[in-house]
């Protein structure tokens, strides 16, 4: 592209003149009459000229001779003004054709001004150097634009910035201010949701700022913001209050961020109500109180509800307590009587009918144990009496006291089986799990017992073909008063449904886990898995 001709201030300045003239003679007088006053260079070919306009700095002035060989003065202007970047060179053309119509077709192709020949010399540099200060001033006054167009635009675009930051400015304080009546709507919906008296404790002026919450406690307030001391004294019982406002000063001097504090207080009724009181402590980074909020919640039904339940569980331990020893004892003493019957000499009837009693009390003391065992665990209080002991040799005695007669039962054995638990609670997990493979298995197929001893664990297997597990069961089969299928036999084989429920809490109590599959083709097994050293401090086995 071409440059355009720089600007020319200085008056005395010489115009740079491009000259289109096929004659040697007529090229020499015009670049003559014009030598004085402006630098010419001479064109004696049109395309020449033309192809020069693209790459050399352009001229102040074209002179163009309108009839020359190839491409005329008049074409070269023509291509001139349709040019964007030439489109205002000043253009004069030299002619000879004098007629109105030349002029009219010269001035409609673009020129600037039209010179006769033979010239008067004085007109011809008169008119060039017109075009070149014309030209001059044009481009002053479009250099002039530029710059107060490019001034404009950079004060547009600082404007611009300066609304853009102002809008951003103004977004983020909505946002902030949303945010803040947000996070206001929710402190007084959660408030009033949980039914808590919200409060803030100024520090400079020792006064409480009550929000919403807790009517039931506080009722209308003549005004929120309430002296600490006096209101304190007006609803804290007199017996609490000492120890409340010890607690209060000391968590405000040690440092901590939470207080916490239960006492007896005054409604807006006057009935005395058990309340805590939990609150959060804001420090700078002095470590001096700031700011204090804190939440008042009236427990008094859950205090009733607690003593009620208190009481409950103390008569639950006293009736256990009869149960244990009033009747325990009896039972002992039929089955000991048992006992001596069987050793006397008996027709068919009568054993039969000492076999059913022995089957009774028998049932009856294992109902009563898993009473005792469900009230323990109830109460948190599952005992462990830990023993070196083997395991594989527990279970054998397991299967050979709760075995009936006549029903076959497969056992095996591997590994170490040596560990530390608890002989009884084991032996009644064994006889828990057999007694439910009896209850609810195929009695045309064996019971299956296998006990193995791997790296630092024993594992139990008890398997029973028959009737699968329903699979809507399995979720709580390990709850309390759970039980399986109906039975198979008659219903005084029906326990309680606390065997399977007493068998997963001592087995957690050991630290171990048990499971079960249950399966059409494959039958039903229960999986204990027990570590051989149980942990130093037994985990609290789940509340039935």
């Amino acid at each position: 592209m071409p440059s355009d001709p720089p600007t020319r201030p200085d008056p005395a300045a010489r115009p740079a003149v491009w000259l289109l003239e096929d004659s040697a003679t007529e090229a020499q007088a015009t670049q003559a009459a014009l030598a004085a006053t402006c630098d010419v260079t001479v064109f004696s070919d049109g395309a020449m000229l033309v192809e020069s306009l693209g790459f050399k700095p352009l001229p102040d002035v074209l002179v163009l001779d309108r009839e020359t060989p190839g491409l005329t003065g008049l074409e070269v202007c023509g291509f001139v003004r349709s040019t964007p970047a030439t489109a205002r060179l000043p253009v004069l053309l030299l002619t000879s054709h004098q007629r109105p119509e030349d002029v009219v077709e010269g001035l409609g192709a673009g020129a600037n001004e039209y010179v006769f020949k033979p010239f008067r010399p004085q007109e011809l540099v008169a008119r060039v150097l017109g075009l070149a200060h014309w030209s001059w001033q044009q481009r002053q006054r479009d250099a002039q634009v530029t710059v107060e167009l490019g001034s404009t635009r950079q004060q547009l675009s600082d404007e611009q910035a300066r609304r853009t930051l102002a809008e951003s400015t103004l977004a983020e304080v909505r946002a902030a201010e949303l945010r803040a009546w947000n996070s206001e709507q929710r402190f007084r919906l959660a408030a009033r949701a949980t039914q808590d008296a919200i409060w803030e404790w100024n520090p400079q002026t020792d006064t409480l700022e009550w929000s919403s919450g807790g009517q039931d406690l506080l009722g209308p307030l003549d005004s929120p913001h309430v002296p600490r001391q006096d209101w304190w004294r007006g609803h804290i019982h007199p017996d609490d209050l000492d120890a409340v406002q010890r607690g209060f000063l000391e968590a405000l001097g040690g440092g901590g961020d939470v207080w916490r504090s239960s006492y007896r207080f005054r409604d807006v009724h006057g009935a005395w109500r058990d309340v805590e009181e939990h609150a959060l402590i804001v420090r700078d980074g002095d470590a001096r109180v700031v700011q204090v909020v804190g939440a008042l919640r009236d427990v008094t039904a859950r205090k009733q509800w607690e003593t009620q339940t208190r009481q409950r569980a103390d008569f639950e331990r006293q009736l256990i307590g009869i149960v244990s020893h009033d009747l325990r004892t009896p039972l002992a003493s039929v089955l000991l009587s048992v006992s001596l019957l069987e050793r006397t000499s008996l027709d068919e009837a009568q054993e039969k009918r000492v076999r059913r009693i022995r089957a009774s009390a028998e049932r009856a003391a294992r109902m009563i144990r898993d009473l005792l065992n469900f009230t323990e665990v109830r109460h948190g209080r599952l005992a462990l009496h830990l023993q070196d002991t083997d395991f594989h040799v527990l279970v054998d005695a397991a299967i050979e006291e709760a075995a009936p007669p006549g029903r076959a039962i497969l056992r095996s054995r591997s590994g170490d089986g040596v560990g530390r638990w608890d002989m009884d609670r084991l032996s009644q997990v064994a006889g828990n799990l057999l007694a439910n493979a009896l209850a609810y298995g195929d009695p045309a197929a064996p019971i299956q017992v296998r006990t193995h001893g791997e790296q630092g664990d024993v594992v139990l297997e008890v398997h029973n073909g028959g009737a699968p597990i329903p699979p809507d069961l399995l979720p709580r089969l390990f709850e309390p008063l759970e039980r399986g299928a109906p039975h198979q036999g008659n219903r005084s084989e029906r326990s309680i449904g606390l065997g399977l429920f007493i068998v997963r809490q001592v087995v957690h109590a050991h630290g171990g886990t048990v499971s079960v599959t249950s399966l059409p083709e494959a039958g039903t097994t229960f999986t204990v898995r027990l570590p051989k050293q149980p942990p130093a401090a037994p985990p609290v086995p789940p509340p039935g």
